[in-house]
């Protein structure tokens, strides 16, 4: 489920109660990309923030004004960043973090990624790219082949014949939604211009990367996580070798915005 729903967040107000957020714009692969930064970047142990899917930098941003070095962008398709022209697989986030990072001549970062943001960062450290430290908050990439995701292709292929028909058309996004909505798959529906981008993100099981992974990694996980459960932080775990994990007791997926202070607590000693 994404932010917006579960909080009732909308944009205007994250935009209206910036903290000592200085905002920039850069263009990366011939669009305009929106991020976010602390007062003064150093280019030694700065934190690196990837948001997750259907969220923005500007989500992260009361943890982020406790952060003396940092910078958080706004990932293609979301937040004010321009979206891709065509369907983007994880590997062309990879590529694109690689290039703004380059743009801006930072090497070696603390990678933070909450959910989506963390398969970015979990493939990028996977391929061999620099990363100081990994931070990885409820973050996705296990994803195994469910009856869930069989369903929603079944799906997705069952509904484009009958409601093509003359009469039924209309009935077609009420019904969608509906059977979507059954699979827990929200997110798919709000996913607009970036559907295709989504499908083929979840279509990804990165558990072999999390093998090839020699950074150090913290792994923070709300107990209650229906998202991104906190088995698959236990697993992770396991899978990533040089690695640390915390969990935070009644907290779930937005484990930052739900026991804020105890997130902080971990986060922080960790950046430093």
């Amino acid at each position: 489920m994404t932010i917006y729903n579960k909080y009732g967040i909308i944009k205007g107000l994250f935009e209206s109660i910036i903290f000592m957020l200085s905002r920039k714009s850069i263009i990366i692969q011939n669009r305009n990309i929106t991020y976010y930064h602390s007062t003064h970047i150093e280019k030694n142990n700065i934190v690196f923030f990837l948001h997750g899917w259907g969220s923005q930098a500007l989500h992260f941003q009361k943890t982020l004004k406790k952060c003396k070095n940092f910078i958080a962008v706004d990932l293609p398709g979301f937040g004010d960043s321009e979206s891709p022209t065509s369907p983007w697989s994880l590997d062309d986030y990879v590529d694109f973090i690689k290039e703004f990072l380059k743009k801006i001549n930072i090497q070696n970062p603390i990678i933070a990624g909450h959910s989506f943001g963390g398969s970015i960062g979990i493939k990028y450290c996977a391929q061999g790219n620099a990363a100081q430290k990994l931070i990885l908050i409820g973050s996705s990439g296990i994803r195994p082949k469910t009856a869930k995701k069989h369903g929603l292709y079944i799906i997705t292929k069952i509904c484009k014949i009958p409601f093509s028909l003359p009469g039924i058309r209309t009935f077609k996004d009420a019904v969608r939604n509906w059977f979507y909505k059954k699979i827990d798959s929200e997110d798919y529906i709000h996913a607009g211009t970036l559907t295709e981008t989504y499908k083929k993100i979840i279509d990804e099981d990165l558990t072999a990367e999390l093998q090839k992974i020699y950074s150090p990694t913290i792994l923070i996980w709300g107990e209650n996580d229906i998202d991104t459960p906190l088995e698959n932080g236990k697993r992770i775990k396991k899978l990533i070798k040089n690695s640390q994990l915390f969990i935070i007791p009644n907290a779930g997926h937005y484990v930052f915005l739900d026991e804020q202070m105890k997130f902080e607590e971990i986060f922080l000693s960790h950046i430093q």
